[in-house]
């Protein structure tokens, strides 16, 4: 039911590239972030980093002006991922996906993610950095955007962290497959 396979086959059919189906579907980032009042403005302010070194992921990145029914945004990507991990909206909404943490089964480190990833594999629902994609394509505002992360359910638990345009519109919601908690801004997730 994944909207973007049709997407992900049509990249990972181009005869020099490989690795489409991985990037899209099995991994995901975590970085720090944060949102609250702009100091120095009216609105609401995102900020995101990322917190460890990942060889050459740097070199790739590229910001990319993409449009949906909802309008224009400009989302901070690789060349073959379809989804969303940060993107901005102007004039409606700026937000950033976080892996959270993985479940600990208390069995090897390798059992545990792969017992974890089980769960991408199996489930009819989105990876989070679709939905993401979703939000930005379809979303027109800060409260949209809210409420289709908070409630769409997922493959997998992620952390979103979202900024509005007005200075109370910010948050950070922790999701579990079909389960959110939401803490109002200030907030930051590391």
């Amino acid at each position: 039911r994944n909207p973007y396979l049709e997407e992900i086959a049509a990249v990972a059919a181009h005869p020099e590239t490989a690795g489409v189906y991985f990037l899209n579907l099995s991994l995901e980032w975590s970085c720090t972030a944060g949102v609250g009042a702009d100091p120095e403005g009216p609105g609401s302010r995102m900020l995101r980093t990322l917190d460890w070194p990942l060889e050459g992921l740097g070199r790739n990145l590229v910001v990319v002006r993409q449009e949906g029914p909802a309008g224009p945004y400009l989302n901070v990507t690789w060349p073959g991922f379809v989804g969303v991990t940060t993107a901005i909206a102007p004039g409606r909404f700026a937000a950033a996906f976080n892996q959270a943490p993985m479940r600990r089964l208390g069995l090897s480190f390798t059992l545990d993610v792969l017992f974890n990833r089980l769960g991408v594999w199996r489930s009819r629902a989105l990876p989070p950095a679709h939905l993401m994609r979703q939000v930005f394509d379809q979303c027109r505002t800060y409260a949209e955007a809210r409420a289709r992360l908070a409630e769409t359910p997922l493959c997998l638990p992620a952390l979103f962290t979202l900024s509005g345009v007005e200075g109370h519109e910010g948050c950070v919601i922790e999701r579990l497959e079909r389960r959110a908690a939401l803490h109002e801004a200030p907030a930051c997730i590391t």
